[in-house]
């Protein structure tokens, strides 16, 4: 009885979503530009930290801080929180009705993603906001106290390390041409190829602290700040870390830009 409950729950919420799928994304594709937004500020925060005139946190939680320290931080907090939500309800709704697996993953995890820059965007909007490479350092620690905790966290920095590696091998393939209505032009082909290998390189050098965190140093795992912070501190890491901030910044304007057009996020 319960099963068939169920089934018949989910066939309602599947027909639900057809009826209104073009209604759900055109209001989703504000939630691609609220991230072209927060990426566009991490960007200047990787920049700020390259310069070594960083002193916050370069990550989302940083960029937030940011928004929540403009004169008008309240509304703006709002207003992303709002698009991040539209963006969580079309990517709910692409994973249950995705015609391909791999589409109906990557529409969960974007859902994931965008509500958990939702809860920090209510968080900041109502000054309760915290710092995501803090809850994450905590995360790692409780998962290495926990039995087989080390090897969970090296599993959890090679799937890191391998979205880092797919995202820019992805990137150079222009694979994101498919998500967006009509033609690119060269400008903007540009911008996506280079956001996604900035991307990618942000995500794999995470992967790697996360890895190197699984021996106790729970700080290496605090999130890209961390990922930003390892690589200025190389030899002519400033300057690595600048070509990332601006492929970062490629991919906020990428996303800003071709947000109307979106046919996934």
């Amino acid at each position: 009885m319960a099963g068939g409950q169920a089934r018949a729950s989910a066939e309602r919420g599947v027909r639900f979503a057809e009826r209104h799928e073009s209604t759900v994304k055109r209001v989703g594709r504000a939630g691609v530009a609220a991230e072209g937004v927060v990426y566009l500020l991490v960007a200047w925060l990787a920049a700020q930290v390259a310069l070594g005139s960083g002193g916050g946190s370069a990550d989302s939680t940083g960029a937030l801080a940011q928004v929540r320290d403009t004169a008008v931080g309240p509304v703006l907090l709002w207003l992303l929180a709002l698009g991040f939500l539209a963006m969580a309800v079309w990517q709910v709704l692409d994973a249950a009705t995705g015609d391909k697996t791999s589409h109906r993953l990557s529409a969960a995890v974007k859902a994931v993603v965008a509500l958990t820059l939702l809860v920090s965007c209510v968080r900041f909007a109502t000054g309760s906001g915290a710092s995501a490479g803090q809850n994450q350092q905590t995360l790692t620690q409780r998962v290495l106290d926990a039995p087989g905790g080390p090897v969970l966290v090296v599993l959890a920095g090679l799937v890191v390390l391998g979205v880092g590696v797919a995202t820019a091998v992805r990137g150079l393939q222009k694979k994101f041409e498919d998500k967006v209505e009509g033609s690119l032009s060269p400008a903007l082909t540009a911008l996506g190829v280079a956001g996604a290998v900035a991307r990618g390189v942000a995500f794999a050098v995470l992967g790697v602290l996360v890895v190197v965190s699984s021996r106790g140093d729970t700080a290496k795992s605090r999130g890209l700040d961390a990922a930003f912070r390892e690589i200025a501190a190389q030899p002519f890491g400033a300057v690595l870390l600048l070509v990332v901030a601006l492929g970062l910044a490629a991919y906020a304007v990428f996303q800003i830009v071709t947000a109307r057009r979106r046919r996934r996020a």
